[in-house]
């Protein structure tokens, strides 16, 4: 069943001289429990196109459907609604409150949409990436690796569709990179949730179900 697709899409920034296409006519689908990486150089759209789908952006151009839904609709209320209940973002830089505890980070994205967490899976998938001896831990006193689990479990606490990785292992050494990868692969299975993940780990790529490569702007056929 498909849960994305891309009708057309075209981002353009900047006019006259200062202009530059970051998508061009992009069309792709995606279905549902897919694992995808998207891959290629700098500024050749991925980072661009992964904002589109987790509507922290909007296309100039073309349509984007989640779930049947065309998000390049929504008003901005709509979009914020949108992203925190059925995005989970992952980031390079783990984007973790310094002055909270894991548990606290992790609670967050819930108590900000003004709802009541469910407890007991919380604790499922503090547990099942390995972070119950940290839940009362502070950010700065967890390893690399650590706090990368901790964003992920932040990412999945408000039960998103979608799970958007920006080289989620960019910070991290191989061993943790590994690691951190097969926990999300993990998760998402679990879940039954999708990853779109951007890398430049070739290695890390070959682990999801299919590699999109882009280049200008444009999917590479």
């Amino acid at each position: 069943m498909e849960i994305v697709r891309l009708e057309n899409v075209t981002k353009i920034y900047g006019e006259g001289d200062a202009k530059v296409t970051a998508l061009q006519d992009v069309s792709m689908s995606v279905e549902k429990g897919e694992t995808m990486a998207i891959v290629g150089a700098s500024g050749s759209g991925k980072s661009t196109l992964l904002h589109m789908i987790g509507g922290v952006d909007i296309p100039t151009s073309g349509k984007i459907f989640v779930e049947g839904k065309d998000i390049t609709g929504m008003s901005d209320t709509e979009l914020s609604v949108y992203r925190r209940r059925k995005i989970g973002f992952v980031f390079q830089a783990y984007h973790l409150m310094p002055i909270l505890t894991v548990e606290e980070n992790i609670r967050m994205p819930i108590l900000l949409d003004h709802q009541k967490p469910d407890q007991a899976y919380l604790d499922h998938i503090i547990e099942m990436l390995g972070l119950k001896d940290k839940r009362k831990s502070l950010p700065g006193q967890l390893s690399g690796g650590q706090q990368q689990r901790a964003a992920i479990a932040r990412a999945l606490a408000n039960r998103p569709s979608l799970i958007l990785a920006d080289e989620p292992t960019g910070a991290l050494d191989t061993r943790n990179g590994e690691e951190v990868m097969a926990l999300l692969q993990s998760s998402v299975k679990q879940l039954d949730q999708t990853l779109i993940l951007i890398t430049h780990n070739p290695d890390l790529a070959r682990e999801t179900g299919r590699i999109v490569r882009m280049a200008d702007g444009k999917i590479c056929l």
